[in-house]
């Protein structure tokens, strides 16, 4: 593998343009591949001292054809790469990790755009169930590292596929036929003004469709509205591409389609609901598949595998996010037991991973795996806090309109939050606003007040001194009140202790916006012990917080002296 390395590194000093290199690289993995004898015949030329460099690129040219044919440069030594090229291993295998490498370990070469990891490339081919004769397609197919895996796995497909970029679409035909694809037919062309497999008004159908889309694309799609694969699904967001390629792909969708989603899309909130909708009513969605974290370079978002096929009665659910499914691999991490998490989706297997659930009781708001595994993790002595009465609703802005008028108040912001126990000083004393909203949205004692947006999780609880004033929180707070203010303290004390705090933390993480969710919020579960004991871990917590102010005060007096 070194030596491959060494080689693409050898042909970057004598080619500015990257995709050129690789596609020199593939040029001659297809020539060792298919012709082999001839490898060797220009090498023992060469070794006496005959010139081989214009036979070298006729033999090339012709066997690459004149529309993929990428020369390499006159001032490359041939005969130095051909020997690295005899004296180095160019299994399909071998080849599969050289991309790997080039296009996701070393990301100063950018081609992550363009690829997928090995990994992921190689669960979406078994997620695929592929059969001899089988009609793949794939509507991005960027280089085509996905061609490795699939033809791998079976190359006696008939692959079809669009790309918008020329360039990358020769990569990818040059890797197809490296792979020995039985069948391919691959296309430039832009899926969102005209699709290729289109006879007359009927979009051609494959037995399988795979996608992994390209996030970094702007979609314009104000045009798709009158477009009949688009018209029915509703609005699409520009930044999501994701299902702009989703939705085009289930027109030619016939038997079972991979595709890689943000989990943002998968979640409440987003323009692209009604899409969601679809997908559970019409009984769409097969499984989802949550990602590790970190497996794609320079991606802060969370991913998951979506499977589609048709007459779901049941999604089943697998949580990958777990340390079992990934190891550290430098500054990401990396997806592992993909043979695993395979055979659970082939048996349709419930598993310390996994849950199956009827498509009655599905959520639209959140088809993530994490979120329904949760649910089944909730021990049965512990008391979800959708089943302690809790009424949870956001913060508002209540001045600056045309029905203020003059009333005295303080608007609580993040601010005013104790660093631990009750909060009893506020600092934003208003003298005007909408009168009826603030006495709707007044707080009282022993609500507990939570950052609506953070990456670290803040919460803080009222003490009874608000009572004797009128207090509203800003619109960047969410309000959790219960009627019972020993539950409410006790609840107070589950999120200011370590795992009541991991618990938030992570509930915001999973958003994709640093935001936390009510329904997400309502779905916890919260242990007894900290209801039970709350009033006493209150008092401790107290304690040490006016211990903490008198330390504080007395560091201020030392800085003043």
């Amino acid at each position: 593998m070194k030596k491959l390395l060494d080689c693409f590194d050898y042909l970057k000093r004598y080619h500015s343009d990257l995709l050129d290199v690789v596609s020199i690289m593939l040029e001659l993995f297809i020539f060792k591949r298919e012709n082999a004898k001839m490898l060797e015949d220009m090498i023992a030329k060469s070794s006496k001292r005959k010139t081989i460099k214009e036979d070298f690129h006729a033999i090339l040219h012709n066997l690459i054809g004149e529309e993929l044919y990428v020369p390499i440069s006159s001032n490359a030594n041939i005969s130095k790469i051909l020997k690295t090229l005899l004296q180095s291993s160019t299994e399909l295998h071998n080849i599969t990790q050289f991309l790997h490498i080039i296009s996701q370990k070393r990301t100063t070469n950018k081609l992550y755009y363009y690829s997928t990891p090995r990994e992921v490339n190689d669960l979406l081919a078994l997620l695929l169930d592929l059969q001899d004769n089988d009609e793949v397609y794939n509507p991005c197919y960027g280089i085509g590292s996905i061609f490795l895996s699939l033809g791998n796995l079976n190359p006696n497909i008939h692959l079809y596929g669009e790309e918008l970029d020329e360039r990358l679409s020769n990569i990818a035909r040059l890797i197809a036929r490296f792979t020995q694809i039985k069948d391919y037919k691959l296309y430039v062309n832009d899926i969102l003004k005209q699709p290729v497999f289109k006879a007359g008004s009927i979009l051609r159908q494959f037995n399988k469709v795979i996608c992994n889309p390209p996030l970094y694309a702007h979609m314009g799609v104000e045009q798709l509205k009158g477009d009949e694969r688009f018209s029915k699904i509703g609005i699409l967001a520009k930044n999501y591409p994701e299902l702009v390629f989703l939705t085009h792909a289930l027109a030619h969708l016939k038997q079972r389609g991979v595709f890689i989603v943000r989990n943002q899309t998968l979640q409440k909130s987003f323009l692209e609901e009604k899409l969601r909708d679809k997908l559970v009513k019409e009984r769409m969605i097969e499984a989802v598949i949550e990602l590790p974290k970190n497996i794609f370079p320079h991606q802060a978002c969370d991913f998951s595998v979506l499977v589609i096929s048709h007459n779901n009665k049941e999604i089943l659910h697998i949580n990958a996010n777990n340390p079992h499914f990934y190891t550290k691999d430098g500054k990401y991490n990396r997806l592992r037991h993909i043979d695993e998490i395979a055979n659970l989706f082939k048996q349709k297997r419930e598993s310390e991973f996994s849950k199956i659930t009827n498509i009655k009781d599905v959520k639209t708001h959140d088809l993530r795996a994490s979120y329904y595994l949760a649910s089944k993790m909730i021990h049965t002595n512990e008391l979800l806090l959708a089943d302690m009465g809790a009424t949870i609703f956001r913060g508002q802005r209540v001045h600056g309109g045309s029905k203020d008028s003059e009333i005295t108040y303080y608007d609580v912001g993040i601010a005013d939050f104790s660093v631990c126990g009750f909060s009893t000083q506020f600092s934003h004393k208003k003298m005007s606003g909408d009168k009826q909203k603030i006495q709707k949205y007044r707080l009282k004692p022993y609500d507990i007040l939570l950052s609506l947006r953070s990456i670290v999780p803040k919460v803080t609880i009222l003490g009874e001194c608000i009572k004797d004033h009128i207090v509203v929180a800003n619109a960047g707070i969410l309000i959790l009140r219960l009627a019972d203010k020993n539950k409410a303290i006790g609840l107070y004390c589950y999120f200011f202790s370590n795992e009541g705090f991991t618990h938030l933390k992570r509930i915001y993480e999973q958003s994709g916006e640093g935001m936390v969710y009510i329904n997400e919020l309502l779905a916890s579960s919260i242990p007894p012990r900290y209801l039970l004991e709350g009033k006493k871990r209150m008092q401790e917590i107290e304690s040490l917080k006016h211990e903490f102010e008198s330390l504080e005060t007395k560091l201020q007096d030392l800085k003043q002296t």
